[in-house]
């Protein structure tokens, strides 16, 4: 045990002692192909080699015995079910303290959904900004899920840096669009579908887009729910602004036609921001909201995305 955690203390202070966690991830990335969060078997030599290449360059590489001492520690430190395979989590404690807090945050959300949960939650006053205060609570909650005990001082510098890094205006508060670069979401669940290209997306595509964001399976979306959507909506429409709302397929009257043209134009809009999310969303429920409860039912949101009527 003591020449294993010898191993893994050189390999460290020799390779990757100022390893970023933006370089960590391009690399884990790039091994973690099916993106299952683990990597296995001889990918785990290859990922050290890559690490060591990201720091020092070609000059100077970890030898093949190295490389399998390190191997072997890493295996023996977090390897306690004996699979061959470690996660994202264990492999992240090669890196300093300062950047690995930074990868906590790749594992909070999912889905849009999630994400407006929290930012829901932590925009307490509902200013449409994370600001300073509001940041350290949510640092707080997720270092401490995290099971991560930091001090007050080192809590105030995590606030400063995420400032730093994402604040890109320098106003000590984040924007809804930079809360979203903090917490990126895996993937836009919108872009498998055509939504914007021309056509509204079929009867199966549509129930698989309300099931995607109905997360409380209650029939309805609404709340985080819905602002999930329009944020995916909005980011998904910035890429390409087709008509996408054409007469040809909603036989509604004029006046519907000219909001929901409205409504496709704001959600076109390339800032993603919170007041205009939210404007957004009291004008899906204007145009949609049949029965005015606040929520949309999947007949109600197939009036803004299908083909045909359900």
């Amino acid at each position: 045990m003591a020449e294993g955690s010898a191993a893994f203390d050189g390999f460290l202070a020799k390779y990757t002692g100022d390893l970023t966690s933006a370089q960590f991830m391009e690399v884990w990335d790039h091994f973690d192909k099916d993106g299952n969060g683990f990597i296995e078997g001889k990918e785990l030599d290859d990922f050290f080699r890559e690490l060591a290449r990201q720091k020092g360059g070609k000059d100077e590489q970890p030898s093949d015995q190295e490389i399998s001492d390190m191997r072997e520690a890493i295996m023996l430190k977090f390897d306690d079910n004996k699979d061959g395979r470690i996660s994202m989590n264990e492999m992240s404690s090669i890196l300093p303290m300062e950047e690995s807090f930074l990868l906590l945050f790749r594992q909070q959300v999912g889905t849009s959904v999630e994400f407006m949960e929290i930012w829901r939650k932590y925009d307490a006053d509902c200013s449409g900004y994370i600001e300073s205060e509001e940041l350290r609570s949510f640092l707080t909650d997720l270092l401490s899920k995290a099971g991560k005990d930091v001090t007050e001082d080192k809590l105030a510098e995590y606030v400063e840096t995420i400032l730093k890094m994402f604040d890109s205006n320098n106003d000590r508060k984040l924007e809804l669009k930079e809360m979203a670069q903090l917490l990126p979401v895996k993937e836009n669940f919108l872009t498998q579908f055509q939504i914007f290209e021309g056509s509204r997306v079929s009867r199966e595509e549509f129930d698989k887009i309300f099931a995607h964001y109905d997360k409380d399976k209650s029939g309805t979306i609404e709340d985080s729910e819905l602002c999930g959507l329009l944020k995916d909506l909005m980011e998904h429409g910035e890429k390409d602004q087709a008509d996408w709302l054409g007469n040809d397929s909603l036989g509604f009257i004029k006046g519907l036609l000219g909001w929901l043209q409205k409504l496709k134009a704001r959600l076109t809009n390339k800032e993603l921001d919170a007041k205009v999310l939210e404007e957004n969303k009291e004008l899906l429920l204007k145009i949609c909201d049949i029965d005015k409860d606040g929520r949309l039912s999947k007949d109600e949101l197939a009036m803004l995305l299908c083909d045909a009527e359900l």
